[in-house]
């Protein structure tokens, strides 16, 4: 394991062959000097504000954190987080990105969402500003060279691992509802050709726009789906998948209502997984206990379980709950962001920035393990766990249920 000291020594080692390209230009610096200034675009409201919450928490326990350590090797540099709430939506992510811009700053934690990413790419790559997202896992958005990293690995994984689940299951037929954005759109095309190749059946899915809180009319279709498979198929083999942010919630309130829904099995994606909306409302949370709905997402490397445990309390002890795991992603992100300045300085040319970035990265072991990034800026590695609303003497609370190894294709129940 290498120290974060021995990092920023051998770092400083490998980028000097750079350092004829540092622009000093003064819009690139920081707003004072000695003063690393990094921004977050986070969903502290809309859909996403679960795991925003989580990202906020995590953030501000990392800058503390950081700026102890600085200290501690004699660095006097300070750290500014400097927050935005996106909204969960594309047009305000875009707005703040803007405003962040025009303060100087050129490294931004988030956004959380790949259709809020998507809208922020190109002015982030024309005007030279990294975004670093904890959460976005859209494969589309796997893009060598351009200013985007993530610090999760694509949906690939996701699909493989959801493929695995199922077919272990001995599903042959799902039938989806999804958020039209270019996260469940991408993300069902994985798990489309997966499952297929598998032998499996893949109906046409229900869509919904984001912001849609009334599924009144959405829910008749997707039962009328699920009841024409039950004439060719038995329950067990028939499964509803769920592609959906917090409004998930309300989609699972609903489908109680609905004989066929109620009589099959449920699967989510990684966006729900953890979500409080879903075991804050008891009946939603009663029909995902009922249903089964296993929710994949990026797991946590027990190698790091030392340093994500108490990591883990200490976010739980503000947050009043069991934090998503982009909440360490974010804390990760935020220690790899501030190493990379304390490399290159406050004004560093984009390039310098990103190749600085990718090699502290590539070095740095820290809540989520080593942090390596593929050549697309994504996390090169990485396994997925199964979470699922259980219920006991505490009531309602999501608990992991199964770990798919990406390496070996394996999938362990627990």
């Amino acid at each position: 394991m290498i120290k974060k000291s021995q990092l920023i020594l051998s770092v400083i080692l490998v980028i000097g062959a750079f350092a004829c390209s540092k622009n000093d230009n003064t819009k690139y610096r920081s707003a004072a000097s000695g003063e690393i200034r990094i921004g977050a675009l986070l969903p502290l409201t809309g859909s996403g504000s679960s795991t925003g919450r989580s990202m906020n928490i995590s953030l501000g326990l990392a800058r503390q954190d950081i700026q102890n350590y600085l200290t501690s090797v004699g660095n006097h540099n300070t750290i500014s987080m400097i927050v935005a709430d996106t909204k969960t939506d594309t047009v305000e992510a875009l707005k703040q990105l803007k405003i962040f811009y025009d303060q100087g700053i050129r490294l931004v934690i988030g956004p959380y969402s790949s259709a809020e990413l998507l809208s922020l790419k190109n002015f982030a790559d024309t005007h030279g500003v990294i975004l670093v997202s904890p959460s976005s896992v859209a494969v589309s958005l796997a893009i060598p060279g351009d200013n985007i990293f993530r610090f999760v690995p694509s949906d690939v994984m996701q699909g493989e691992a959801m493929n695995k689940m199922l077919t272990d299951d001995k599903i042959k037929v799902i039938v989806p509802i999804i958020r039209n954005d270019v996260w469940g759109n991408d993300l069902l095309d994985v798990v489309r050709s997966n499952f297929i190749k598998s032998g499996g059946t893949v109906q046409p899915p229900v869509k919904y726009e984001p912001g849609t809180t009334d599924f009144s009319g959405l829910l008749p279709q997707l039962d009328a789906v699920v009841a024409g498979e039950l004439d060719h198929h038995n329950p067990n083999e028939i499964a509803v998948y769920l592609l959906s942010f917090a409004e998930g919630a309300t989609i699972l309130k609903s489908a109680k209502n609905y004989a066929h829904l109620n009589n099959v099995y449920w699967y989510g994606g990684s966006a729900f997984s953890g979500n409080a909306d879903a075991i804050a409302d008891t009946v939603a949370a009663l029909f995902a206990y009922t249903h089964g709905l296993p929710c994949p997402v990026y797991g946590l490397e027990e190698s790091a379980k030392e340093r994500w445990q108490p990591l883990r309390d200490r976010i739980q002890a503000e947050l009043g709950r069991m934090p998503e795991v982009y909440a360490f992603t974010a804390y990760d992100a935020l220690w790899v962001g501030v190493l990379t300045y304390t490399t290159v300085g406050f004004s560093p040319d984009v390039n310098l920035l990103k190749s600085a970035f990718t090699m502290v990265a590539g070095n740095y072991f820290g809540a989520t393990g080593n942090t390596k990034l593929d050549t697309n800026g994504d996390r090169a590695v990485g396994n997925y766990d199964f979470w699922a609303i259980k219920h006991d003497t505490t009531g309602y609370a999501w608990k992991r249920i199964a770990k798919y190894n990406s390496l070996s294709g394996t999938l362990v129940r627990e």
